[in-house]
């Protein structure tokens, strides 16, 4: 009997630590952040965003990620100085070669360093530089006649620098989102016919917008994002 019981027990724990370990293994993290201890220490007052780089050149996903960009941090306290301003300024510094050279530079790596951040400082008129890479921007939709859910993908990598180049922020993740499920054979608004052969058509409800996921996503970086520090920054910065 007490043999019994002894199996029992192990037989118990290992369950136990076989589910703990599937748990873990299962959690997945979406997004991923550091932060400079000494961040406040910095006196950060203005912030430039950047024109946002992306692999394909779709303009349309750069301005969207912009756009929305600035609105979901625009009220941290900072002083902004908009993409639309630092495109202006940076053509103005060096033309077309110039934003062409800091577009390839973030997708090779998603923030400037220590031999590019002080022009872009001084050209940007702002203390620090906040750069933002679009790793994907995916809506993948379902033919009439598939089962399953639509869903939209965005990632994206971006960084905080000083006007050194001195790392004090930087966020990576993505966000999923699904429609609703589409099963072609349950309540078909029609019939598709193609010879003899007849094939229900169903509803759809279509992939949530990138708008809709870039918001959710950036959302959480927002409650991440460094507050504007007390300490004024040093005269001319």
């Amino acid at each position: 009997m007490r043999g019994r019981s002894m199996f029992l027990l192990v037989l118990t724990a290992l369950l136990v630590e076989g589910s703990a370990a599937h748990a873990q293994k299962s959690a997945r993290k979406v997004d991923l952040f550091t932060l400079a201890p000494d961040f406040a220490q910095y006196g950060v007052q203005s912030i430039a965003l950047l024109p946002v780089a992306t692999f394909d050149g779709n303009l349309d996903s750069r301005r969207m990620t912009e756009g929305l960009v600035g609105q979901a941090l625009k009220g941290i306290g900072y002083r902004w100085v908009s993409p639309t301003l630092t495109k202006e300024w940076i053509s103005r510094a060096g033309g077309d070669s110039l934003l062409k050279s800091l577009n390839d530079q973030l997708l090779k790596q998603p923030r400037l360093d220590s031999l590019q951040a002080p022009m872009y400082s001084r050209t940007c008129r702002a203390r620090a530089l906040l750069t933002v890479r679009v790793d994907q921007f995916e809506r993948r939709e379902l033919e009439f006649s598939q089962s399953g859910r639509p869903a939209t993908t965005v990632s994206l990598k971006a960084a905080l620098v000083d006007s050194t180049g001195r790392l004090l922020w930087s966020a990576s993740g993505s966000e999923t989102m699904e429609g609703a499920f589409q099963d072609p054979s349950a309540n078909p608004i029609g019939v598709s016919a193609s010879g003899l052969n007849t094939k229900p058509i169903a509803a759809q409800g279509g992939a949530p917008t990138f708008i809709e996921v870039l918001n959710k996503l950036l959302a959480r970086w927002a409650e991440q994002f460094p507050a504007k520090p007390a300490v004024a920054p040093a005269a001319g910065q």
